[in-house]
């Protein structure tokens, strides 16, 4: 009998987790500014809340995908739909999903 070395399920493989939105220092400054004058005007913008998720390689913690995911309530939903797909789907199945080369 041969043992196979194959991972099952994509988990095995990647991981999935919301990361910051990366900015240059005006972007940073323009949401900021766009933040503020919306809830001074009694709107939430909340453009500095913004995040993406992020699967990254297990071996390497490489970057595979990053996918923009608005919000702090969005990233939850996506990053728990994607955290099931890793424990469900087989490495292969998750690359082609996402598109991922």
């Amino acid at each position: 009998m041969t043992a196979t070395l194959e991972p099952a399920t994509a988990d095995e493989v990647y991981t999935a987790d919301v990361e910051p939105r990366r900015r240059d220092r005006l972007g940073r400054v323009a949401a900021g500014a766009l933040d503020l004058w919306c809830a001074m005007s009694g709107g939430r913008f909340d453009l500095t809340n913004e995040g993406v998720v992020v699967v990254r390689r297990r071996r390497d913690g490489g970057l595979e995908l990053r996918v923009p995911a608005g919000g702090p309530e969005a990233a939850a939903v996506l990053l728990e739909v994607m955290r099931r797909q890793l424990e469900t789907m087989t490495p292969e199945e998750f690359r082609e999903g996402w598109g991922i080369a």
